[in-house]
This record gives C-alpha cells, structure tokens and sequence, in this order.
C-alpha cells in the first residue's frame, strides 16, 4: 500500500541533506553519519542497486554497523532496496527504512548517534 505524500512534503534529497545536517550539530561524539553516493547505480564498477542511503556507526552499535533508508512520505522500497533490506535481516544487520523529515532523527537517537 503506497503511503500518502503530505502536501509540501520534503524529497528524499532534502531529507538526506537535513538529517546529516542534524547529525553534523546534535551528533554524539564518536559516531558517524554518512552518505551512500550510489544513486542511479547503473554498471559503475563498485556501486550495488539497492544500498540503502546512510551509513550509521555509534558507541550504541558497537562493532556493528546502522543502514538507514530515506523516503519521502508516500516513498517506497524497490525491488533492489527489498533485496539488500532481505540480506541484512539474514546476516543481522541493524537497518531501518524511515520515511519524512523527522522519522530519521528518531532511529538514530535510537541507535545512539544523536543527542538525546
């Protein structure tokens, strides 16, 4: 079921940009925050369709490592996010899907990046 996008709703650039922005300001010393730049992945040696958005490493982590995906409000997985998003369930990997501008700000308060 596809979500509903709010009127004025941010796009998923903008959220990106927004939540590293608020990273950048709130962020807890020792963790990182950064940007997957693997956009229209289409054959570039190195780049896999379907990585999620944003790296996520903090002391709440430990030695793991935080996948965050951003969408915009009426924002979707693809079939290629499905299939990362399926890997990482099978190997333990902490990930989220977060959709808007404030959800992504709440996942990583709770994997501990960002000031409480």
């Amino acid at each position: 079921m596809a979500r509903k996008r709010k009127l004025f709703a941010p796009r998923e650039s903008l959220i990106q940009q927004a939540t590293i922005n608020h990273w950048r300001a709130l962020g807890v010393p020792g963790s990182l925050v950064a940007a997957v730049p693997n956009a229209r992945a289409a054959g570039q040696a190195g780049l896999t369709k379907g990585l999620f958005d944003l790296i996520v490493m903090s002391p709440t982590l430990g030695d793991r490592t935080g996948w965050l995906e951003l969408k915009a409000d009426d924002g979707e997985l693809s079939k290629d996010q499905r299939e990362v998003r399926s890997v990482m369930i099978a190997c333990g990997v902490p990930h989220a899907v977060a959709y808007g501008r404030d959800e992504p700000i709440q996942v990583l308060k709770h994997w501990g990046a960002i000031r409480q």
